[in-house]
């Protein structure tokens, strides 16, 4: 049995920089994973991806974070510049760890972990920090068909979209550059959204872009509108405006439509979630849930968000609340993240 002060769920960029914290108030910690490094954006960002956030806001634990482009930080860069923290500032990581199981003992926890091996431990820890992020699975749409093998929520390699009749639904950051992209790869490319047009938050090198293919008819855009039903080879879509309903023939089907929090972590622990988006209770001046010992960081903060207010660059401050905490400082005082109207 391991006994260790902090143990952090979550090895992104805000449990990594809560880890980098705690070492520099002389608090030991480790992260795990389930995933690696950076695993939601390995997951979720498509070759090349960049970032909306500026690179010097995505930066952690006080290490400059170049890009020799000077543009914006592709997800691949960012995954090297993770890495390159956590060894350069000597942070404990464990990765592909996943929480199964855990229970109060000694006036702490005892935290059951597996590799993907099968391979069990056990860690006794004073206090847990959770930051385990917002974006574990996909949202549906609740319609017949969604479960077939033709129906996918992430885009992968584009590639695998060439010469076909892709049907992409969404209309917000993910969707747009999708359709960018599947189109570039010579796809055939349908765009579903239920807004009258594309988001006016999409970022804003894609929009105008995306926007005129739509206009040149490159880009089949399909709203307002709402699928209904998927059967192999089909679609059926209903205009919103006037309940009309009809088919489009498609190959795929790309559901862009979001992600939801998985709470069950915060379920494990005990922590009260609370409100539309199911986000922990949590004190913002310690970043303590109403579990006494145990904290909450990142994105994770905010449960399933409808529409982004917490990211990367809005959760700098909880690694240093979470470590004034632990030593009983008082609260510091965090510069608050200039707030972006496309974010």
């Amino acid at each position: 049995m391991e006994r260790i002060k902090v143990l952090i769920i979550g090895a992104g960029p805000i449990g990594l920089e809560v880890g980098f914290f705690l070492r520099e108030a002389g608090i030991e910690a480790i992260n795990v994973d389930a995933g690696g490094i950076g695993h939601t954006i390995s997951r979720l960002f498509p070759p090349a991806t960049r970032f909306f956030s500026s690179p010097e806001r995505l930066a952690i634990a006080g290490m400059d974070c170049p890009v020799p482009t000077q543009e914006k930080i592709t997800g691949e860069e960012y995954l090297a510049y993770l890495r390159s923290v956590a060894v350069t500032r000597n942070l404990a990581v464990r990765t592909f760890h996943r929480v199964t199981d855990t229970a109060a003992v000694d006036g702490g926890f005892e935290v059951t972990l597996i590799e993907p091996s099968g391979l069990e431990h056990r860690i006794q820890a004073d206090k847990i920090v959770i930051a385990c992020g917002g974006t574990h699975r996909p949202r549906t749409l609740g319609i017949p068909g969604e479960e077939l093998g033709h129906v996918s929520s992430e885009l992968g390699d584009p590639h695998r979209f060439f010469q076909r009749r892709v049907l992409i639904v969404g209309g917000k950051n993910s969707a747009v550059e999708s359709a960018l992209r599947c189109w570039r790869a010579h796809a055939e490319v349908s765009l579903s959204y239920r807004g009258e047009s594309i988001s006016e938050r999409v970022k804003y090198w894609l929009r105008p872009e995306v926007a005129s293919l739509i206009e040149e008819g490159r880009i089949t855009g399909l709203m307002p509108t709402r699928p209904i039903a998927i059967e192999p080879g089909r679609v059926m879509l209903e205009r919103i405006d006037s309940g009309e309903t009809f088919d489009i023939e498609v190959d795929d089907v790309l559901l862009q439509i979001g992600y939801e929090q998985d709470d069950t972590l915060f379920r494990m622990f005990g922590v009260r979630c609370t409100g539309e988006q199911d986000a922990p209770f949590f004190n913002p001046e310690t970043m303590e849930t109403n579990v006494p010992g145990v904290f909450v960081a990142g994105t994770a903060v905010a449960g399933t968000q409808q529409r982004f207010k917490a990211y990367i660059e809005t959760s700098h401050g909880h690694g240093p609340r979470i470590a004034a905490a632990l030593t009983g400082a008082p609260p510091p005082k965090v510069d608050e993240a200039r707030v972006l109207p496309e974010g």
